[in-house]
């Protein structure tokens, strides 16, 4: 069997749901690291304060709210960071608390693009850059690790939401945090492959920041990323 390359706490290497979990009356073990964390925060711990920083990209969302515009990277993200709960596009698969395989993750895309979400027919799962020589762990001809800012995912994490490694997104982030809504604090699909290990795509933790890789199978969450401004009336935003 294959497995992912997270640290403990950030992903499985078998077949998992955080759905199943929950309804087997589990707490997955992410969920109990961010309660934990929580709970530091809340007594003034949690690496000593609750970080907001200046974010170093301009987000601005549409007017009704449904997608954030970035303009340095000329990019629009779907503002619903957990839109697959709610909107499945008439893709069957999808759990009920929005988490996908990665083969499902890619038909629910192409279904969004069939459908011209919000004008555009392009939309994807965010891309992972490989190599990338800014993340954390070696070798640096691969993408592992924390501050991979090479990747979309993690490029939105650090420098545009003021993300922090090793704390979920919802307790350290600066003020483009409000643009988006249900960021969930575990494993995002990248659309970018893993060929040394079949079957097995790359993954980004809104839970810790932490850049891995997680076989098809695996039941994670799935934001969507188009090229340009998409979802605005007007062109003066």
């Amino acid at each position: 069997m294959a497995y992912g390359c997270q640290p403990w706490g950030t992903g499985l290497g078998f077949p998992w749901s955080p759905q199943k979990d929950r309804d087997a009356g589990a707490i997955p073990r992410e969920a109990a690291m961010i309660t934990m964390r929580a709970r530091f925060a809340a007594a003034g711990f949690c690496a000593g304060i609750l970080r907001f920083g200046v974010a170093e990209a301009s987000l601005v969302a549409s007017e009704d709210g449904d997608a954030v515009y970035d303009t340095v990277n000329d990019v629009t993200w779907l503002a619903n960071a957990n839109l697959a709960q709610t909107k499945s596009f008439g893709v069957s698969g999808i759990n009920p608390d929005g988490s996908m395989s990665w083969t499902t993750a890619q038909e629910w895309i192409a279904a969004m693009n069939a459908a011209n979400y919000l004008g555009s027919r392009h939309w994807s799962l965010p891309a992972a850059k490989l190599p990338d020589d800014t993340c954390s762990q070696m070798p640096k001809a691969a993408a592992f690790g924390y501050d991979c800012v090479g990747s979309q995912m993690g490029y939105l994490y650090y420098h545009e939401l003021g993300g922090v490694k090793g704390s979920t997104i919802q307790l350290q982030h600066d003020a483009s945090y409000r643009l988006f809504n249900n960021f969930q604090p575990y494993l995002y699909w990248s659309s970018t492959l893993w060929t040394r290990v079949p079957n097995s795509a790359f993954s980004f933790s809104f839970g810790n920041g932490f850049q891995g890789t997680n076989v098809f199978v695996n039941a994670m969450y799935a934001m969507a990323v188009a090229p340009g401004k998409v979802g605005f009336r007007s062109s003066n935003h």
